[in-house]
């Protein structure tokens, strides 16, 4: 920890010995969100005086560095009389996961019983969000909440093809959305987070969150079933500026959690599959718009360019199958053999360059994975795509074993 990082943390500690102890912190991650975090505030500020009454309440501001007026409005917000606030800045980094880091120490300081972590741009919250992510936290029944969002069929790329059938098989935990953003936590799975050896500053946060509480042993339970609106969801509409990064950081820490709990999950009960596919009969997603010819072309593009790379991380029956199939469609079942592939493959990789080429590598078979779904759920609905989603996880499920011969 350089100088400055250590300032910070000890204005922090001062600010929490203030108000300590708590029983509910609310942390809010913002960076330039000027437009929202008022709303964020007030709404957050709502739930917590609404629902808890009977408990100590604070809110603690982590701003990452902002171009706008995002800590000054943080100050000037006032909260009811019996909720604390604390305003600070990221410590110790840029990212997400510095954010959530700085939450996290400062509940350990507050001696906080629960967590609750939302973003500062979250148009869509509610008061009631609070009371739905804390209180399975607070009643003992969860160490982990984590929302269910009604997303629509080709949003979630990350989610439904990487984050979801790669976490619900190895760690036998069925959690729809493992990077929803929102998360409730208990003390017990804070003070683990703190301690971790791979606890990340970026993007890898949110699947960091949920491996280490399902690897760890700890209670996970999906809480709030919701549409889900972000003032910067346009951020996405640039995949190179938003949710490429994500890709890399997100399947990173993926692969780089598979290889510390590799004695875990290779032990682990497996997961009892369901004999019904869980269907929404709430309010229909906002809808994404995709452009399938234009990512198909990239991913062609993308193969021809890194063809060399993904043969170095492929088992060679798997990438002859992969060439056979470049000009029709990556199914369900060749998609899962190369991502067991490449989290092999990333087993042996220790220099950062290495593992960001082989993430490189594996960027355009996961756009091609997405266009070959794109195309078959096109005429179907939310609950016929989501159908589609399972079967796919189910195949995860299936190969498990040819997972652990290659690891």
């Amino acid at each position: 920890m350089n100088e400055e990082s250590r300032r910070m943390e000890e204005a922090l500690i001062k600010k929490c010995n203030r108000i300590k102890p708590i029983d509910i912190l609310v942390g809010i991650l913002c960076k330039d969100v000027e437009s929202t975090i008022l709303h964020v505030l007030n709404v957050v500020n709502e739930g917590l005086y609404a629902f808890f009454p009977e408990y100590r309440k604070a809110i603690a501001v982590s701003i990452g560095p902002s171009t706008d007026r995002t800590f000054e409005l943080a100050e000037l917000f006032q909260p009811y009389n019996t909720i604390s606030k604390i305003v600070t800045n990221d410590i110790g980094g840029r990212g997400k996961g510095s954010g959530i880091r700085t939450i996290l120490k400062a509940a350990k300081y507050l001696d906080a019983k629960c967590v609750i972590l939302v973003d500062g741009d979250l148009l869509s919250i509610r008061p009631k969000w609070i009371e739905s992510i804390a209180g399975p936290i607070l009643y003992g029944r969860a160490d982990l909440t984590v929302p269910f969002y009604i997303r629509d069929k080709y949003d979630a790329v990350i989610t439904n093809h990487l984050a979801y059938p790669f976490t619900r098989t190895l760690y036998s935990v069925d959690i729809r959305q493992p990077i929803a953003g929102e998360f409730g936590l208990s003390k017990n799975l804070y003070e683990i987070l703190l301690r971790h050896p791979l606890f990340p500053n970026d993007f890898g946060i949110d699947i960091f969150i949920v491996t280490v509480a399902a690897a760890e042993g700890l209670s996970i339970r999906e809480s709030l079933y919701t549409l889900k609106i972000h003032e910067s969801t346009t951020r996405y509409l640039e995949p190179e500026k938003g949710l490429i990064p994500m890709f890399r950081q997100v399947t990173g820490k993926m692969f780089e959690l598979a290889k510390y709990y590799e004695n875990v999950w290779k032990s682990r009960e497996r997961f009892k599959r369901r004999s019904f596919y869980r269907e929404s009969f709430a309010q229909k997603p906002i809808p994404v718009k995709i452009n399938i010819d234009g990512l198909e072309i990239e991913f062609k593009k993308g193969f021809n360019s890194m063809r060399k790379v993904i043969k170095r991380f492929l088992q060679p029956d798997v990438f002859s199958k992969l060439e056979r199939t470049i000009n029709g469609s990556i199914d369900a079942e060749i998609w899962a053999e190369i991502v067991y592939n490449f989290a092999s493959a990333y087993k042996s990789l220790d220099k950062d360059v290495d593992r960001y080429v082989l993430l490189e590598g594996l960027k355009p078979l996961w756009i091609g994975r997405f266009v070959s779904y794109a195309k078959e759920v096109k005429d179907m609905d939310i609950n016929e795509a989501e159908k589609v989603i399972q079967r796919q996880a189910e195949i995860f499920e299936d190969k498990f074993d040819y997972f652990v011969s290659i690891y």
